[in-house]
């Protein structure tokens, strides 16, 4: 590790944001629409419709024991604190408090009456996006504003108008005053439930005053939660293109071409975790108080360190990483050998130690509370991926993709396929549901699918894939035979890293230690054709996280590690590319196959293309065939009775200057629709018997 000085991070992390121009110059931390530090208070609106010309229109005709009809939902209360508290209560309130560490209060309070809006007077009832300015057109016969606390608009004024995209937000009130965000919300709408937009513009003025921004939900089922604060994060993040965490949709394009489940401030009715990601804090500026740096960690001493890790470059030794939730610390890992025409990529590690031990309302599972059949959170290490989305500072900071996040689970990535049926998800709402079939043999860490996203599947025969089509939900899986009908995709114990549980990333681990493909895409289109930013090559090395220890407190030990290089496991390595590369230390191995293990080279079954599949035996593949390199000097050791093989019409390539040691008993084979070929001076060193082998039927071949 390399030792820091407290005074001396501070002092850089000082200046590493006063070389910034904040101030003219576009800034991710000043926030897009709003600011997201200090405190707002938003006006809450709730309304219904009363469908005079067309009752049978009525999404909700009686209304339901949580909303009655004709009356103000019983919840009323739960959306937000009406003032400044140490622990707010209200759930949005608390969100808020808890995601910034304290940075970031969104206060409110609620007309004290329902509106109701006549479909007779109101022709234009079906437009969703304008059922704010009914719901204030209907309210502006009153002679003043009366909310629940008696708040007058002065309340709802803290910040003047007109903030511009990344720039400084002011604070204090406008002349005339000008509510900072009027929120409405519909009992029985078209938007039902789930759905509800965002905009930073006005309904109309209410009791004579405009608003900065305002939003529009409905609440049919319950309070909107998760689309609430979806939609609200929008003013705080960006536009569409910031959807990911379980709130990105098929038609946006994204950097990955299945559609991401896991947990961000953008995620929404497809989240795991309901809580924010380490990517938005850091995003938006949200550093604890004590923190030394940008990102931030302790060593084994319990000092301050900086988080943001690139080991090739020396960054190895023991963190220890706290509560996520309320200390905000956590590491981030660079991935290596990525050209800088590519996009940049970093595995972000945070410790959630769940509701039951922070207190933290929304650090659980999206249904934990609702539904025995959710394996809720246990405490542990929650493992994503950022892919681009590094600049904070610029013109372009609002530009990029959508799910530039993907989690990595502890129950790793495979070749999942389907049985051709159909079976009863009964675990969250019962309805019909594609079963999953996983089997470790068909694990596939480097480019396979994972249950916290929408894995694509050939369902239709077509030329093109699609994820409107194509794309199918984890609900119920088959798992080495076991039905486990549990919601996966919603967040389960077993995608959490422990102690005693899965507890490595590495070389040879799954989910591994390295960079992801990259395909930015639409449903059905690629931006890039494969080629640069997009990351086409998995990059193999040393790099290697261990938890060694959790802490009576929650702190969670790691061990970060270079020159990790043996694989005492199975494992099955697919990818159009894959280079695995010189270890830091040339003395050692880049790749050590541990006694009685097998790594076997394969073509992926999860398509990694779109479009132009290629059909081998009656098998139609949307992936290339593997190209696998050993890097230039590599030294490589198999042990006894281990292998490496090639299968699966995979091409690998042993570069000059490389060594491949056999052990006695260790096997090194291509099948009959492989190869491996010999550059220059490589060297395979092995018995008489194990070289004329590797030559049979000419699988294998040298060329200068």
């Amino acid at each position: 590790m390399r030792s820091l000085v407290v005074l001396i991070a501070l002092l850089a992390h000082a200046f590493l944001f006063a070389q910034v121009d904040t101030a003219t110059v576009p800034f991710s931390e000043n926030g897009w629409s709003l600011s997201p530090h200090g405190t707002i208070r938003v006006l809450l609106i709730f309304a219904e419709i009363e469908y005079d010309k067309t009752p049978s229109d009525d999404p909700n005709p009686g209304g339901s024991d949580h909303w009655p009809k004709g009356k103000l939902p019983v919840w009323k209360d739960d959306v937000f604190d009406p003032q400044l508290s140490r622990a707010p209560i209200a759930m949005v309130s608390r969100y808020y408090h808890d995601i910034s560490l304290g940075q970031f209060e969104v206060l409110g309070d609620y007309i004290d009456e329902i509106v109701t809006i006549k479909e007779g007077e109101n022709p234009s009832i079906k437009n969703v996006f304008g059922l704010g300015t009914l719901a204030v057109k209907e309210l502006g016969s009153r002679n003043g504003l009366k909310t629940h606390h008696n708040l007058s608009i002065s309340d709802f004024d803290l910040w003047k108008r007109g903030g511009k995209p990344g720039l400084p937000k002011e604070a204090g009130p406008d002349d005339p005053h000008s509510y900072d965000h009027v929120m409405v919300i519909v009992r029985n709408s078209r938007l039902t439930h789930g759905q509800g937009s965002v905009d930073s513009g006005s309904p109309g003025k209410l009791v004579g005053y405009e608003s900065d921004s305002q939003s529009r939900f409905g609440g049919m089922n319950a309070l909107p939660f998760e689309i609430l604060k979806h939609e609200f994060n929008h003013l705080l993040l960006g536009g569409n293109n910031f959807h990911s965490g379980g709130g990105n949709a098929p038609m946006f394009q994204s950097y990955f071409m299945s559609l991401q489940g896991g947990w961000s401030m953008m995620g929404a009715a497809n989240s795991s975790l309901l809580t924010a990601c380490a990517w938005d804090r850091d995003r938006l500026g949200w550093r604890a108080k004590d923190g030394c740096s940008r990102i931030n960690a302790r060593d084994a001493n319990s000092n301050c360190v900086n988080g943001d890790l690139d080991p090739l470059n020396g960054d190895t030794g023991v963190y220890v990483i706290r509560d996520f939730v309320t200390t905000g610390d956590a590491l981030r890992i660079k991935m290596p050998y990525l050209n800088t025409n590519e996009y940049p990529q970093f595995l972000w590690l945070e410790n959630h130690q769940g509701w039951k031990n922070n207190g933290s309302p929304t650090d659980r599972f999206h249904f934990e509370k609702d539904m025995p059949c959710v394996q809720g959170v246990v405490p542990g290490i929650f493992a994503v991926m950022q892919v681009d989305r590094e600049e904070k500072s610029g013109k372009e900071i609002y530009r990029g993709e959508a799910d530039y996040l993907r989690a990595l689970p502890a129950s790793g990535f495979y070749d999942m396929y389907l049985r051709g049926d159909t079976v009863r998800f009964e675990c969250l709402w019962p309805a019909n549901t594609t079963p999953l079939i996983v089997k470790d043999g068909l694990a596939n860490p480097l480019s396979g699918a994972s249950e916290l996203e929408a894995p694509l599947f050939d369902t239709r025969g077509a030329d093109v894939l699609m994820r409107s089509k194509d794309g199918i939900v984890p609900k119920v899986e088959v798992r080495n035979g076991n039905y486990i009908d549990e919601a996966m995709f919603y967040g389960h114990a077993r995608q959490i890293f422990t102690v005693n549980g899965n507890r490595e990333l590495g070389l040879g681990t799954n989910p591994p230690l390295a960079n992801m493909l990259t395909l930015t895409s639409s449903s059905g289109k690629t931006k890039y054709n494969g080629s640069p930013p997009d990351n086409r090559v998995v990059h193999l090395t040393g790099i290697n996280v261990e938890l060694t220890e959790q802490r009576t407190d929650g702190s969670i030990v790691l061990q970060v590690r270079n020159d990790m290089t043996l694989v005492d496991q199975d494992v099955r390595w697919c990818g159009d590319s894959i280079v695995l590369h010189t270890p830091v230390d040339t003395n050692n191995y880049a790749l050590h196959i541990a006694e009685g293990r097998s790594v076997t080279i394969d073509r992926s079954r999860t398509p990694t293309r779109i479009a132009d599949p290629d059909t081998v035996r009656n098998e139609r593949f949307f992936s290339k065939r593997t190209t696998f390199v050993i890097e230039s000097g590599a030294h490589v050791l198999i042990d006894d009775n281990a292998e490496l093989n090639v299968t699966g019409g995979s091409v690998l390539h042993v570069m000059p200057g490389c060594v491949i040691d056999l052990s006695a008993s260790a096997k090194f084979s291509s099948d009959k629709d492989s190869r491996i070929v010999l550059h220059g001076d490589a060297i395979v060193n092995g018995t008489a018997k194990q070289l004329k082998d590797l030559c049979k039927e000419g699988r294998s071949e040298r060329v200068p």
